[in-house]
């Protein structure tokens, strides 16, 4: 699809799309807090307490948006090609762009994510949840990393709860509410490279340059952002960050296609004094023009 925007219109669009971003002050809207979920089994028919607390969260803790790892990686983007995927390295972008992360020590691959974040800054927005019949015990795992996220978390300290099933995550939920608030303020977004800035911010980005584009699939979006930020943004991390806003729910496969659009009625990026409804029209007699695909696409959704 980046082939379409090879010629004179697709150049001034384009143009048009950039100087959005170098002219116009751009803001991370207020929005609900992510939080990372680290932990137990969440297949079916597991008591993992991770399992319950998502489930639980779903129906008491909606003013949060839950992230799993293995929800994000299970986002095929293209069946054609498989890759592989460092797990450390995805977590570690979930991880930065989460308000919080909550880590339920339960097995052996939870017990190396405790290892893992509480050697990085994640540890500063981490939060442990362990289970009440473990906590005097004087293991490696209560006496190293979760002993350095209780000492450097704004979460702290460590929430003990009884073992499944049944587990009332109540005051767990009161925590989060009272130290993970929405942004009071709007985050400024500065215009430059790509390259230079923060996951969270990336995000932000990609989200925007989607919903801006209405469709695009995963080589428009590099194309697109290379042209609007300069750079040569990776294939492989692009990738990362469209499986979370996949997973968070954030945007949304157009059918069975390659191609991707924002979820109806979400702002996650606001620019002061964009006329977004004319900027639509624009793409929209673009895609009329250059590409019937597209444009029935749209149609379909507005019909």
């Amino acid at each position: 699809m980046s082939e379409l925007f090879l010629n004179k219109a697709g150049e001034q669009l384009l143009t048009q799309l950039r100087l959005i971003f170098q002219q116009k002050r751009i803001y991370h809207a207020k929005t609900r807090p992510i939080m990372f979920v680290c932990g137990g089994d969440l297949s079916e028919g597991a008591a993992s307490l991770r399992k319950q607390f998502t489930e639980w969260a779903g129906a008491n803790l909606s003013d949060f948006v839950c992230l799993m790892a293995e929800e994000a990686l299970k986002q095929n983007l293209d069946e054609s090609e498989r890759t592989f995927v460092n797990l450390a390295t995805f977590e570690s972008v979930i991880a930065d762009i989460a308000d919080c992360v909550l880590i339920f020590p339960e097995g052996p691959g939870s017990y190396a994510e405790t290892g893992f974040f509480a050697n990085s800054r994640v540890r500063n927005k981490a939060l442990v949840i362990n289970k009440l019949s473990l906590q005097a015990a004087e293991s490696f795992l209560n006496l190293g990393p979760i002993e350095t996220i209780s000492s450097y978390s704004f979460l702290k300290p460590t929430v003990l709860v009884n073992a499944p099933p049944g587990v009332d995550f109540t005051d767990l939920a009161q925590r989060l509410r009272q130290r993970v608030v929405p942004l009071q303020h709007r985050q400024s977004i500065p215009y430059q490279r790509f390259g230079k800035f923060n996951f969270k911010q990336k995000l932000l980005i990609v989200f925007e340059v989607l919903r801006l584009l209405r469709l695009a699939d995963v080589k428009t979006l590099r194309y697109v952002l290379q042209e609007c930020f300069g750079g040569s943004p990776k294939y492989q991390e692009l990738k990362h960050l469209l499986r979370i806003l996949l997973a968070a729910k954030f945007i949304q496969r157009q059918g069975d296609t390659q191609y991707f659009k924002v979820t109806p009625d979400l702002v996650l990026v606001e620019i002061e004094h964009l006329e977004v409804e004319k900027m639509f029209s624009v793409v929209n007699f673009f895609y009329q023009k250059y590409s019937q695909e597209l444009y029935g696409f749209l149609q379909e959704v507005a019909s």
